[in-house]
């Protein structure tokens, strides 16, 4: 029924549409552009405003109305469409994403195509997959910042610092725009312009957060410039006054370097390698003269309540200040207030002189201890050299010994104990020459006559005396041990009984040096020889080398007599009374 296109119009399409937008026909004839808009009568015409029939419209079929009103298909305008290893539906391959996968399993479904409902077929055209249209969700717009606050700087003024202060000097904002230096002192209104006398802006101040309202807080050494680290961990100034103290590092190592205003002790790379605290010393009172207030007495003394003497006239004459107060510094004030003479307390007086006699002995006794440490090591040093070397000399000798006679070869024993005597020997004589270059000049020695046994010995000497007493007794017993077991070995005995002066004669000049030098040593030795059953063998020796007289000359006796005897000033008697 063409009447159905009455009243109808043309639109951009080329479609008639009713009122209600509804199509009802299609333009058939005439230029769409001068169609648009205009009306259709029942038979099809389409007039033109001065009623002419420009062109012509037929009814469309209901069933292609129909086709024409139905919704379409989520991928009707994608022909193209794909789905990506994602399970994304591309618009084309390597287009834009249009649609996402939500049944099946995306990677079969990877590479097959979508068609116009969504579906995704396989090659005989099972559903195997479904899609949906999808759109990324649009970035969502920021939001506009909200207008800053200013009204709580209204009244406030700009300080030197750039910072808007009340009269209290709590910082409420800061300068951001404008020349600080012409701002100091004037006032913010509440949209934050810092103005001038006249009214004209200067500036601009924000609000700054309530946390920063207390502003840069200074270091404790922040108004101290040039503070270093003492020796003693003592903070102090240029001037050297100490205004602070270490409480971490070690105030040798940090000596000289500088303390910020936080109290940081840092190194060349800027690491803390210490830390400071503000400190300075207490004051020390002043303990009050126990002599203040006292009087000076007609001895020219000072006592106290108890009538002790606690101090004495010192200067001044005894007739003018006898009778007169004595203040705080031990000053004698007249009645004026004069200082007249002046006290000192008898625990402050000088000490009384050393006598000559007092001096020279303090100064031996010091010499002595000296000497005696010097000899220990030497002969300390010689013991650790000469022990191995007599070892092995007894232990060749006894291997020799119990070695039957007829398989005994005493060459081979000779070849190898000699070399032990000689370097034995030469150890021996290298101590020796030690010990006599304490005393190169012979000045010591020359005055050991003079010198007494009968003081108590030191702690040194006595070990001095210990090791010696070791050195003389190891040497002393190999020496004794091998010649006995050397008497039945002839060749032997004859080949080694004449190198055992190579250990005897250092051994006991050491004796002699030390007893030349230190005579009260000897006498110890003697006895620690003689509880060895040594002290005879000793004499012997010493008497060998004739040194025994020199000995007796300095009032030292022979090491075994002088412990049978008892008699004090022999080699034993002296220092310890035997």
């Amino acid at each position: 029924d063409i009447s159905i296109l009455k009243d109808g119009t043309v639109n951009k399409g080329g479609n008639v549409v009713t009122e209600d937008g509804e199509i009802v026909g299609r333009v058939v004839e005439g230029e769409l552009a001068e169609l648009v808009g205009r009306k259709v009568d029942e038979n099809g015409a389409v007039w033109s405003s001065d009623g002419k029939v420009i062109g012509r419209a037929e009814v469309i079929p209901e069933d292609e109305r129909e086709e024409m009103l139905r919704e379409p298909a989520p991928f009707e305008s994608f022909p193209e469409a794909v789905v990506d290893k994602d399970g994304m539906v591309l618009a084309s391959p390597g287009g834009e994403a249009v649609g996402k996968v939500v049944e099946g399993d995306v990677g079969l479904l990877k590479g097959k195509s979508v068609d116009a409902d969504g579906d995704i077929l396989d090659k005989v055209g099972n559903v195997i997959g479904k899609a949906v249209r999808w759109e990324p969700e649009p970035e969502p717009e920021p939001e506009p910042e909200p207008e800053v606050d200013r009204s709580v700087l209204a009244g406030k003024r700009v300080n030197k610092a750039g910072n808007v202060v009340d009269e209290n000097g709590v910082i409420f904002g800061r300068v951001v725009e404008g020349d600080v230096k012409k701002m100091v002192g004037r006032m913010c209104d509440k949209q934050g312009n810092v103005l001038s006398e006249s009214g004209d802006i200067l500036g601009k101040a924000d609000p700054v957060p309530e946390g920063e309202r207390e502003g840069v807080k200074e270091g404790p050494f922040a108004e101290l410039e040039g503070c270093t680290v003492a020796k003693d961990g003592t903070i102090v100034t240029p001037a050297g006054d100490i205004v602070g103290r270490l409480v971490s590092g070690d105030g040798k190592l940090l000596f000289g370097r500088a303390v910020d205003e936080d109290g940081d002790i840092l190194d060349k790379n800027g690491n803390v390698v210490g830390k400071a605290e503000r400190w300075e010393p207490e004051k020390v009172e002043r303990e009050k003269n126990p002599m203040s207030g006292r009087r000076v007495n007609r001895e020219g003394n000072v006592v106290d309540q108890d009538g002790n003497v606690i101090g004495k006239l010192t200067s001044g004459e005894l007739i003018v200040c006898t009778g007169k107060d004595i203040d705080d510094d031990g000053d004698v004030v007249d009645y004026k207030g004069n200082v007249v003479g002046h006290c000192t307390l008898l625990e402050d007086l000088p000490a009384e002189q050393e006598s000559p006699e007092e001096k020279a002995k303090r100064e031996q006794e010091e010499q002595d201890k000296k000497l005696a440490v010097q000899m220990a090591v030497c002969i300390e040093q010689c013991l650790d050299s000469i022990r191995p070397i007599c070892k092995m000399i007894t232990e060749k000798i006894d291997k020799a010994e119990r070695t039957p006679a007829d398989e005994r070869d005493e060459e081979q024993l000779v070849g190898e104990v000699r070399p032990l005597i000689e370097e034995g020997g030469r150890i021996l004589n290298e101590a020796k020459g030690v010990i006599k270059g304490l005393d190169p000049e012979g000045r010591i020695a020359a005055n050991a006559k003079y010198k007494t046994a009968s003081r108590e010995a030191s702690p040194e000497e006595y070990h001095l005396a210990d090791v010696l007493k070791d050195l003389t007794g190891d040497v002393t017993q190999c020496i004794d041990n091998a010649k006995r077991k050397l008497e039945d070995m002839p060749h032997a005995k004859k080949a080694l009984n004449p190198l055992w002066g190579l250990l005897n004669e250092p051994l006991f000049q050491i004796l002699a040096a030390v007893g030349l030098l230190l005579a009260g040593v000897l006498n110890l030795v003697g006895r620690l020889l003689s509880g060895l059953g040594l002290g005879g063998i000793v004499d012997g020796l010493l008497g060998t080398l004739g040194l025994n007289r020199v000995l007796e000359s300095l009032g030292i006796g022979s090491f075994s007599k002088s412990s049978k005897s008892g008699k004090k000033g022999g080699l034993l008697g002296g220092v310890l009374g035997g």
